[in-house]
């Protein structure tokens, strides 16, 4: 007897949303370019082969697909004549216009198990310029019975003309409701899911993987060390060296949300989930309001020209963020 076929179930905030996708494809109304976008770590990679699973699937059941049937091992498998999966090679590359090639031709054939073709692009920010630009006539006109589905997490550095030629469905951080039990549930420690997922920006598959991220581990000395700064009672370039020590994109963002719990803290209207960062919260939350959200917004443009492939330097990046909440820098206008 064959073993069933490992499927990808979605995220329990995501169940209602793949219902309804799978609803329109059998109503006829799913769109031929499908944009899954929202922040990074809540699931939306998890949706998407849920959802190609489901379509290929021969008999689903309960909403999923069923794991025994040919379709289901051939697209679980990742052999499926009729997907194409568009994705880098390696982490942090981007996807190459050849494959964008391969994909336009992929999209012209007739489907050889009569029913749906899928190309699955993810993430589709990984294309550059010309791979998008050479995707554009296949996403208006891909051919009939055939998803593109691209899955991004910054949609910003998709271009205008390609966001224009899809349907997006904006997935947002789930409610802490649901979030917060199902990442306790992953846990060896479920009283930690709190602080994760609040040091993950409320996204449960990001908090899940910062359990083993180091930068967690030392979230209190850094925070305190942001503390000193704005005080004056630290050095930026010995900050700078502090972060820097740890992945930058997590380190980023872990500051833009402990400043925004300081801001909060400030007016009196933010319980804090992470007993380990009250007290060096609540001397953050001393710096002024202005240079608390003018670091912010330094942090945020340091973000964006970190992921835009330029390659600053490390060090002077987040130096010259740290600088405004130094005051040592007023934020560009």
């Amino acid at each position: 007897m064959t073993e069933p076929a490992a499927i990808q179930a979605p995220c329990p905030w995501h169940r209602e949303t793949l219902a309804q996708l799978f609803r329109r494809r059998e109503e006829g109304r799913l769109p031929h370019a499908l944009l899954l976008a929202g922040p990074a770590g809540i699931g939306k990679s998890r949706l998407a082969l849920a959802l190609v699973q489901l379509l290929f699937c021969e008999a689903p059941r309960g909403g999923l697909a069923c794991g025994r049937c040919h379709g289901c091992h051939m697209s679980t498998a990742g052999t499926h004549p009729d997907l194409y999966l568009a994705e880098p090679a390696e982490q942090g590359k981007a996807i190459r216009i050849d494959q964008v090639r391969e994909l336009v031709d992929f999209a012209s054939r007739t489907a050889q198990y009569g029913g749906y073709r899928v190309a699955l692009i993810m993430p589709a920010q990984a294309m550059n310029r010309a791979a998008q630009n050479a995707l554009l006539k296949t996403l208006e006109e891909p051919g009939a019975n055939t998803l593109i589905l691209l899955v991004s997490d910054q949609i910003s550095q998709l271009l205008p003309t390609v966001r224009s030629r899809c349907q997006r469905q904006l997935l947002p951080v789930p409610p802490s409701a649901q979030a917060e039990p199902w990442l306790a549930q992953q846990l060896a420690v479920p009283e930690r899911a709190a602080p994760l997922l609040v040091a993950a920006g409320g996204a449960p598959l990001k908090a899940l993987a910062l359990e083993q991220a180091d930068w967690f581990a030392s979230r209190a000395p850094l925070v305190q060390a942001l503390a000193r700064l704005a005080a004056g009672q630290a050095s930026v370039v010995i900050v700078a060296r502090q972060l820097a020590e740890h992945d930058t994109t997590a380190v980023l963002e872990a500051c833009y949300g402990w400043v925004w719990q300081a801001l909060r803290m400030a007016q009196g209207d933010a319980p804090v989930a992470d007993a380990e960062l009250l007290k060096p919260l609540q001397q953050l939350a001393r710096a002024p309001a202005m240079r608390l959200l003018d670091f912010a917004q330094a942090l945020a443009r340091a973000r964006r020209l970190w992921l835009s492939g330029a390659n600053p330097n490390r060090e002077l990046l987040l130096e010259q963020a740290l600088m405004v909440l130094a005051g040592q820098l007023d934020l560009p206008a």
